[in-house]
């Protein structure tokens, strides 16, 4: 059958503390005096069920996420906590030791991206996303549609064989004057633009620059026909009024229209006997450094909204078993405040969401949202105790990839004891 797996990047560094938060008396004590200014009201929070944690815990989501915890408690969102970059599992003692067990660069946003898509610091040639694409595109019938990033160029996305391919919020991107009947005065000037363009020429960068060329017009001939018919809906134009009485318009809204793009993608993936495909869509605005009680419900908002419209379009169109949507961002942030908002993190909590997720719980062992504990290691940035690797992995299974292919997508898999952390059917 046909899978799809696709990455929501909040770009900056999402402050997931505030996205789901402890709520039993004591820990929520806890996590108010670590937050201070940052911490967000109880009174606005909405329970979460059968979380899977230790008795006695309990756990809200903002207003703002009422779209998503809809998903959770309905079974098909989960949350994953704690997730971050690590080499290999780290202890507090061996943190504050430093040396070799140490992710490269830890708190830089270049570098702890690009550790978040490839395993590698910045400058990394592939993603762990686009070395899955090298396994499975030969099962598609069009492999140059087996990584496609709707955001613009990705190193998750990056394969060693595999070519990202990259699409447009309204669908393939074009070129335009190929398209026009008229140009600088005649009718001759898209033909002749046409041979220019596609004449390898005698030197290799002009003769790759011409297949890569040829490719896209390809490429683009084929999606055009093929997301006409997919059948997903058009984005609702009426503005839904948010809990802090501001509204927003998923037409008008990036990530919505990302997700929309992939949708009708989804859609069409069996008709153009693709079997296997990974996206990439992203929302920016997470390195809230200040202004952050007043932009984070905004964020939350975005993402919220846009993720329920997404999994109920493909849920309508008979997809979401085939779907898995998960997030991911370059790191956490610190549970203290800077007097305005957060500084860079480490590890943070992550939503996984589709049809076969086993939803309706919390993933992982959920910190204790304090200073001084044993993931606290600095100005309340979290150990992490969840990887990007072992979270990659569970992924990658899911869509089909055996151990000895998972040892060659994710390098440092067997630095970790648990290749599946359960959380797909």
């Amino acid at each position: 059958g046909y899978r799809a797996l696709v990455c929501l990047y909040l770009t900056g560094g999402n402050d997931a503390h505030n996205w789901v938060v402890p709520t039993d008396a004591a820990s929520y004590l806890d996590y108010s005096r670590a937050r201070g200014a940052l911490a967000w009201p109880a009174a606005r929070l909405q329970a979460l069920s059968s979380s899977g944690q230790a008795s006695g815990r309990t756990f809200g989501m903002p207003q703002e996420l009422a779209p998503m915890r809809k998903w959770y408690e309905a079974g098909k969102l989960a949350v994953l906590s704690n997730v971050g970059s690590l080499v290999r599992p780290l202890t507090r003692a061996e943190y504050l030791a430093g040396g070799s067990g140490l992710p490269p660069k830890l708190y830089s946003h270049n570098d702890q991206s690009s550790f978040w898509q490839s395993l590698a610091p910045e400058g990394a040639p592939s993603g762990w996303g686009g070395r899955m694409g090298d396994v499975l595109q030969s099962a598609n019938a069009h492999p140059a549609l087996t990584s496609v990033s709707a955001c613009g160029n990705a190193v998750f996305l990056t394969g060693n064989s595999a070519q990202q391919f990259q699409i447009g919020e309204s669908g393939p991107i074009r070129i335009t004057a190929l398209d026009q009947a008229m140009g600088m005065g005649s009718t001759q000037t898209a033909a002749m633009l046409r041979k220019v363009i596609l004449s390898s020429g005698a030197d290799p960068l002009q003769a790759e620059y011409a297949r890569i060329t040829q490719r896209s017009l390809a490429t683009t001939g084929l999606l055009t026909s093929a997301l006409t018919g997919a059948g997903i809906p058009d984005l609702p134009t009426t503005a839904v009024t948010l809990p802090s009485g501001t509204s927003l318009r998923l037409d008008q809204e990036g990530l919505a229209r990302q997700l929309r793009i992939v949708a009708q993608m989804i859609a069409a993936g069996s008709g153009l006997g693709m079997r296997r495909q990974v996206f990439m869509v992203s929302l920016g605005g997470f390195d809230t450094h200040a202004s952050q009680l007043r932009d984070q419900p905004m964020l939350m908002a975005r993402v919220a909204q846009a993720t329920d419209w997404f999994l109920t379009s493909l849920q309508g169109a008979g997809l979401l078993d085939r779907t898995t949507l998960f997030t991911a961002s370059e790191f956490g942030r610190t549970l203290t405040s800077n007097g305005q908002g957060s500084d860079h993190g480490w590890g943070s909590h992550h939503f996984v969401a589709g049809g076969a997720v086993k939803g309706r719980g919390i993933y992982g062992t959920f910190p204790v949202t304090a200073l001084g504990t044993s993931t606290e290691v600095d100005n309340g940035r979290l150990l992490p105790t969840l990887s990007v690797t072992e979270y990659a992995a569970t992924l990658g299974r899911w869509m089909g990839l055996g151990r000895s292919e998972l040892d060659t997508v994710l390098p440092n898999l067997g630095n970790f004891s648990v290749p599946d952390l359960g959380f797909l059917g």
